[in-house]
């Protein structure tokens, strides 16, 4: 998980992420061993485009919302 975080440049708590949510397939060959992440399946489309999602903010831009500090 280590290394795949590297050649990805995030951290192993976003290649975790991504394994549970299975964009990224992974195995254990016994529970508890480090996963086996291939590492063509690092650089495919679904992995890259939720990384680059991971960079935009997690709320819309809503014109109908109200600023909890209106100016007045």
């Amino acid at each position: 998980m280590t290394e795949a975080a590297k050649e990805l440049g995030v951290t192993n708590h976003v290649i975790r992420r991504l394994i549970k949510g299975g964009i990224v397939p992974a195995k254990r060959l016994v529970e508890g061993a480090p996963y086996q992440i291939r590492a063509e399946d690092l650089h495919s489309e679904p992995v890259q485009v939720a990384i680059m999602q991971k960079e935009r903010p997690c709320r819309g831009n809503s014109t109908d919302q109200l600023s909890m500090f209106p100016s007045t």
